[in-house]
Parts: C-alpha cells; structure tokens; sequence
C-alpha cells in the first residue's frame, strides 16, 4: 500500500506541519487561509481548544467521532535484517513478537539462553528459572530481584501493547530509548546482570516504520474516558499545534491485543530522527 492510497478524507496525519495542516482542513471543511489568519488571535481564546472548536463550529463541520479514522504514524524499532519479520507479520505486541520465532526479539533472547513460558509466567536462564507473574496491586521494593520479575512480568502482561508517534520531536529522543533496543531486554538486563541492551545496540539498526491503524483500535491516553466529541477536539488541536509550530512528541498506543498486519504498514526506512 502506497501513502498515496491512504490518504483518504478521514486520514489523521500529523508527522510533519504540512501533513498536519492537510489533516487539519480536510477533516474540519476549514480552509487554510482561515487557519492562518486566526493564528494571530489566539490569545483571544482561553485555550487553543477554545479557538480550534470556535473556527470548526463557525467556518466548519465538527466531525462527530475519529473510530473511522485512519491514524498514519511512526513505529521506532530496532532490527537486525532490515525489518524481515515485520515486514512478513506485520508490528507484533510483545507478546505475539517473543512468539514469534523469526521476530528480531526471539531470535535474540534464544541465541542468548533466555527461554520464557508466558502460559506459565517463568523465565528460564542458564537452568534456573524465575517467576515473572505480574500483579496489579503488588509493587515489590525497587532493586530486589522480586521487583525486576515483576517489572518483566509487568511488559509481558500488562504493558505490552503496539505504540508508536503520531509525530515527534526530531532532535529529542523518546525517553524508552526504543531506537537503542526493545525496553523489555532492560528489564532483563537488570534481574540476570546481562549486558543484552549493549549487544542489541550494536548489532541492530534503528528503523522507522510508518503504519496506520483505525482510531477504533487505539487508546487517547489521559483522555480516553472523555467524549468521543472531545477527543475529536483534542486531535484536531494537536493538528493545529502542529501545523503551526514544530512536530512535538505525541505518542500513539493501541488496544491491547491489536496487532497492524503487514497491509497497513506502508514504509519501512532507517531512522531518520534522533541523530
């Protein structure tokens, strides 16, 4: 699939300003001239909301939700062979990828001795075996070796889901160091005294991989329990921020269990950011 062939009406956009400035006409029947002219009145508004919803409602159409939507964003990997898996099976979550035994991750942790048993929650290295059940509820004291099976433990079963950037900060890398290595191989790194983080580093390359998913499979963060109205405005502000100002960091996750097939991915290139 082609960039060309997502970019429907209902394509939400906002990797660069002038993608955000396309996103933003098209789904608000705002033209662009309009945009631009009330830059310089924003401090007549209380917020940025404000203005963004006043210029919809008066020059407009308030769309009434984003589930139909098609989120374009950045997946930052890591690979060792230019992507191969994803691009055969698509952007796994965590769990799907270490199932997966010709992703980057599982190929890795197996040549490494690291076997994991996600039915039975047990991590097995050099024969001995580890319990990474995960509970909610229970925060063990920090650097005790019950604390760093609970925090893989915590990847595997309750932060595991597919995320990525709607845009980015290009000079500011994101604080997980996803294009250092998998967050997880920390983790790991931290209950065994491995230096499995260094090794990935150097022997894999940071990718960008742009991919769409339906709004309908996504997460809006703090605001997922506002109004679909309101989330409706919240993107459409982050189009306009970005469209007039520089891309900033806004970080896009899924559903857990939402996997991107390979259909939805539509480049796969060596990072281009955080130099």
């Amino acid at each position: 699939m082609t960039e060309e062939e997502c970019c429907l009406f209902n394509t939400y956009d906002i990797r660069s300003s002038a993608n955000a400035l396309k996103t933003l006409v098209e789904l608000s029947g705002v033209d662009i001239s309009t945009w631009k002219k009330y830059v310089e009145r924003e401090n007549e508004y209380d917020s940025v909301d404000d203005l963004v919803e006043d210029l919809i409602n008066t020059y407009g159409h308030f769309p009434t939700n984003y589930l139909d939507w098609n989120f374009v964003y950045f997946h930052v990997t890591t690979s060792a062979n230019e992507c191969a898996a994803i691009k055969k099976y698509g952007i796994l979550d965590l769990k799907h990828a270490y199932l997966c035994k010709e992703s980057d991750l599982r190929i890795f942790l197996d040549q490494h001795g690291v076997f994991i048993d996600l039915d039975n929650a047990l991590l097995t290295y050099k024969g001995r075996t580890y319990d990474i059940t995960y509970n909610l509820r229970k925060n063990p004291e920090e650097d005790t070796q019950e604390y760093y099976c609970w925090s893989i433990g915590r990847k595997f079963y309750y932060d595991y889901a597919t995320c990525g950037f709607l845009s980015v900060c290009k000079n500011i890398p994101y604080g997980g160091l996803v294009h250092h290595r998998p967050e997880i191989l920390w983790d790991i790194d931290n209950l065994l005294s491995l230096g499995l983080s260094d090794e990935w580093g150097r022997s894999h390359s940071p990718y960008e991989v742009t991919a769409q998913v339906k709004g309908s499979d996504i997460i809006v963060d703090e605001y997922d329990d506002c109004s679909d109205k309101y989330k409706v405005l919240i993107y459409l502000t982050r189009a306009y921020e970005t469209a007039f100002d520089e891309p900033y960091e806004c970080v896009l996750l899924t559903k857990d269990g939402v996997q991107i097939s390979p259909d939805n991915i539509l480049e796969v290139n060596p990072l281009s950011c955080w130099k």
